[in-house]
């Protein structure tokens, strides 16, 4: 378990205010979603806290250390906007998109017992029947189950995802945010995930974040369910691009 804390974080691109002053901490094992609106600056807080980029302002810590220092341990999986789709073209099977994940900076598998660590992470989110089809060939909703098995394979305590669900249907929608929550449950892993499926993501996720430029609600699901949803920032962008 991992405990991710924002300070101040701002950030912009040349002139344009993409982030203001965000601050907030995420515990130990909390399931965290981020909300709003198109362009508000979601997923450019995600590439932060994933060491991507650098703020213009603020620090993120992981576990009271420097974001380098915990990408350097392998604390930290990540799941990029629509990367399903952009591998789907690969030639690859399941299982070796699997494996790219216990693949270390230096393109050398980082761990032993690597076949028993790629089984083990298909069979825990339900993909093992398919380990020898190619990724391209499966639904929108099994290519998001590799992509988690994938960032998994590392064993990361963070586990930040940028929408997962992004192009998939309802029902595969709701499976996917339900297999976050037994991770989170289950294995303890702090998770932070940008999500539009909020009836979903709400589920299941203890915390919410609802992020318009600035933070607009940190806090219980439940209470943004019924004291916070229905807002305007939640749903209108302020007018700045991320």
């Amino acid at each position: 378990m991992t405990e991710i804390t924002l300070n101040n974080i701002t950030f912009g691109y040349n002139a344009e205010m993409v982030l203001n002053n965000i601050s907030l901490t995420v515990k130990q094992g909390e399931f965290v979603v981020a909300v709003g609106p198109n362009g508000a600056g979601k997923s450019t807080l995600l590439k932060i806290i994933a060491g991507l980029i650098e703020p213009s302002a603020g620090q993120v810590l992981i576990d009271n250390q420097s974001i380098r220092t915990a990408a350097r341990q392998g604390i930290i999986g990540y799941v990029p906007q629509h990367y399903a789709q952009n591998t789907a073209a690969f030639p690859a099977t399941v299982e070796e998109v699997v494996a790219l994940g216990l693949v270390n900076a230096n393109g050398n598998l980082k761990a032993k017992g690597t076949k028993h660590i790629i089984k083990h992470m298909m069979e825990m989110v339900g993909i093992e029947k398919l380990k020898g089809r190619r990724i391209g060939e499966l639904s929108g909703g099994q290519q998001q189950r590799v992509m988690v098995a994938r960032a998994l394979a590392g064993n990361p305590r963070l586990l930040l995802l940028d929408e997962p669900t992004s192009g998939i249907d309802y029902a595969a929608s709701a499976r996917i945010h339900e297999l976050l929550g037994q991770l989170n449950t289950t294995l303890g892993i702090t998770i932070i995930m940008v999500s539009h499926d909020i009836e979903n993501a709400i589920r299941f996720a203890a915390k919410v974040a609802c992020i318009n430029r600035s933070l607009c609600f940190f806090g219980d699901s439940q209470e943004f369910h019924s004291t916070h949803a229905s807002m305007r920032h939640l749903w209108y962008y302020s007018g700045y691009t991320s």
